[in-house]
């Protein structure tokens, strides 16, 4: 496959968007751009509308690897990231009234909604968004090894492909129905086994030109039928999402900066909601969408990384560090600090520095330094 060429004065932080389009771009105009340098050895014709793709060189620098875009019929544009960023990458997305699919196999994110929240996307993850004709959001990529792909499908595809499968007034589109202009839908969830197997057929798409395209739109056709089984898995459990305006997520960073201010108490969740004005359900929800975890779940994280550093640096007592991350015992911390970390407290110093420990502990959370 070709690779879209390269000019020494494009920005070199952006992402595809602004690759392809420059600053600000969106991502149709992004793929109207490629598809006037596309190349392939098939007619027009014999592609049909709307049915092409390229590799886009992420730098001049080929370790940093590509992106790989493709347009199925201008109905699903689908972006395949292949990369290893040497340096963090940002870029703005703005609403275009896609429904989109964000599949994270390697290297999390972090993403921004018009100033009122950040939301932690781990991996691996599908994450599903949608957003208000009047919220924008902005990316940010680190450094390091990314895989991942992306499913922007236009809203009267995903509307006509929905009701298709599932009849009309299905669940999906009374949730995305319910997106005001300054709201934003977000939904994290595991991969399940079936998208992954499809997601890892489609990375590995032996074929060139035509043929190439044929496969990308079968994979992406299976991989958007076994999202939807996994969403609605998700839409039918307890943890099923809800939508968030502007004001909700300042209040639930406001429960976030409450919890970190001050870590010799654990305030309860109703105590939190009532802080910030808000109820106990959309705190719960709000926090595994804007951080990806439980709220008891942040809450332990930050007190545990505090509880190292205090230990390394500070080289405070264990029983000192314990009263500083609200443990009243210091057996209690230990057990949990030791399942946390898979090492003791008073171990803690002959471990390294504490970004050292945190980086090996969030690179590896199966296997945490000192597990056996």
């Amino acid at each position: 496959m070709n690779t879209f060429p390269f000019r020494p004065d494009q920005s070199d932080d952006g992402l595809f968007r602004t690759r392809l389009a420059g600053r600000h771009a969106r991502t149709t105009e992004a793929f109207h751009q490629l598809r006037a340098t596309a190349e392939h050895a098939a007619s027009p014709q014999a592609r049909g509308p709307g049915l092409y793709g390229q590799r886009v060189a992420v730098s001049e620098d080929p370790a940093e690897g590509y992106w790989e875009l493709i347009s199925l019929r201008d109905e699903i544009f689908l972006v395949i990231t292949s990369c290893r960023y040497t340096k963090e990458r940002t870029e703005s997305v703005l609403p275009e009234g896609f429904v989109e699919f964000h599949f994270v196999l390697k290297g999390p994110a972090r993403v921004e909604f018009s100033e009122s929240g950040e939301v932690q996307i781990g991996s691996p993850n599908l994450t599903v968004v949608q957003q208000g004709d009047d919220m924008l959001y902005q990316v940010h990529c680190g450094p390091g090894s990314w895989r991942m792909v992306s499913m922007y499908v236009t809203q009267a595809y995903f509307d006509a492909f929905v009701r298709a499968s599932l009849g009309a007034g299905n669940a999906f589109q009374k949730k995305l129905d319910a997106v005001g202009n300054e709201q934003v839908f977000c939904h994290q969830m595991p991969v399940g086994v079936e998208v992954l197997h499809a997601i890892e057929k489609l990375l590995a798409n032996p074929y060139q030109g035509y043929r190439r395209l044929l496969l990308a739109e079968a994979k992406a056709s299976e991989i958007l039928c076994a999202s939807l089984d996994l969403w609605q898995n998700h839409i039918e459990s307890e943890n099923a999402p809800g939508v968030f305006s502007t004001r909700d997520l300042r209040l639930i960073e406001k429960a976030r900066d409450i919890m970190l201010s001050d870590m010799t108490r654990v305030p309860t969740i109703p105590e939190l909601a009532r802080a910030v004005g808000t109820n106990t359900s959309k705190l719960k929800r709000g926090f595994k969408f804007l951080y990806g975890m439980t709220v008891f779940e942040f809450g332990h994280s930050h007190r545990m990384n505090r509880a190292l550093n205090l230990l390394i640096q500070d080289r405070l007592s264990v029983n000192e560090v314990a009263c500083a991350v609200g443990y009243q015992h210091q057996t209690s911390f230990t057990a949990s600090f030791r399942e946390h970390f898979g090492f003791a407290p008073k171990d803690a110093r002959r471990m390294g520095s504490a970004d050292e420990v945190l980086a090996r502990h969030a690179g590896d959370p199966l296997h945490p330094p000192g597990a056996h």
